[in-house]
């Protein structure tokens, strides 16, 4: 009985095993647990917790640099997001974990605002104008520049694209389809 037992435990962590997204800037129809959309921006979001870890994939139109953020509420407008931006540089894709300190301004990287970097894993393809993103991190970092995300509580989540790679540029009005909101977001 006990061989029974220990095979089917065994089993049961190389199941937990394959359940884990990997990480390599494709999205499988079945890799994530949960998905959600965005349908005026045509951006498609999926997501697994598994731990204390949040894996995280996006796919959303953008000729430019493309980014999401999550709050636990709206402040100042974007003021306090924990934002992460896909963007290329040298010819290259990176995900860049950033922390927007100032309600107007373009966020900064969390390095920049005392915290540091807390992507585990990232990989991202820009192909025919749109962006697919996978990246994961831990779903309470401790830092200021982080939100910490509790499965099953509602979250603000955010996203934006450019028309341009310049992290300087900032992205369109929202009302011109530069920009969303989702309130009531639960991982």
């Amino acid at each position: 009985m006990k061989k029974v037992f220990a095979l089917l435990a065994l089993l049961a962590l190389a199941t937990l095993a394959w359940a884990q997204p990997t990480v390599d800037g494709t999205i499988g129809a079945d890799e994530y647990a949960n998905t959600a959309a965005h349908e005026d921006s045509g951006t498609t979001m999926a997501w697994t917790v598994d731990g204390d870890t949040l894996y995280f994939a996006m796919t959303m139109p953008s000729r430019g640099w493309a980014g999401v953020g999550f709050a636990s509420e709206i402040t100042d407008k974007k003021q306090g997001f924990d934002m992460y931006i896909v963007t290329m540089q040298d010819d290259a894709p990176v995900v860049l974990d950033m922390y927007q300190a100032a309600t107007r301004n373009a966020p900064e990287l969390d390095e920049d605002e005392g915290g540091s970097n807390s992507i585990l894993e990232s990989a991202a393809v820009h192909a025919d104008d749109v962006w697919t993103v996978e990246f994961s991190r831990p779903l309470d970092t401790g830092e200021a520049t982080d939100v910490a995300i509790v499965p099953g509580n509602e979250m603000i989540v955010t996203g934006a694209s450019a028309v341009n790679m310049d992290l300087a540029r900032r992205h369109e009005r929202s009302n011109r389809g530069g920009a969303f909101v989702i309130e009531g977001f639960v991982f």
